[in-house]
């Protein structure tokens, strides 16, 4: 598994080449139960839900470059802004800010998230005239 890609044929596909190596090291589960995904596009691997003897037996196996659990990332915030500590007065300066790159995580949007909350903003612009579609409205 790593960054060569396997070309597809018309005997085996790359996610039954995964299947086939998970029913390898799987001591419980049938390896359709523990694939999550099966990646082809930028690199040949899987994810899977595997014991940490599981592991150990696929990370000993030829052919494969790296085992790894995932993690789980929590959000610091919504509000970059607030979160560095910038005053809302702060001197701008374009030459600098424009080499700086921000990356964000599309978490998806639900009514309940504290980023949607209506405390510490204001009413609307009274030029919008947009409307809410099936999420509850805030300011």
């Amino acid at each position: 598994m790593g960054a060569l890609p396997r070309a597809e044929d018309e005997y085996f596909s790359i996610e039954s080449v995964h299947l086939c190596i998970l029913e390898q090291v799987l001591d419980r589960s049938s390896a359709r139960e523990s694939l999550v995904c099966s990646y082809k596009n930028s690199f040949d691997g899987f994810a899977a839900k595997l014991t940490e003897q599981e592991q150990r037996k696929l990370r000993g196996m030829e052919g494969v470059v790296s085992v790894f659990p995932s993690r789980t990332l929590k959000l610091h915030t919504t509000r970059s802004w607030d979160f560095l500590g910038f005053p809302s007065t702060v001197r701008r300066m374009p030459t600098i800010e424009s080499d700086i790159i921000i990356g964000m995580i599309d978490t998806g949007i639900w009514p309940e998230s504290e980023s949607l909350s209506n405390m510490g903003i204001g009413p609307p612009p009274s030029k919008w005239k947009g409307i809410c579609q099936n999420i509850t409205c805030n300011k």
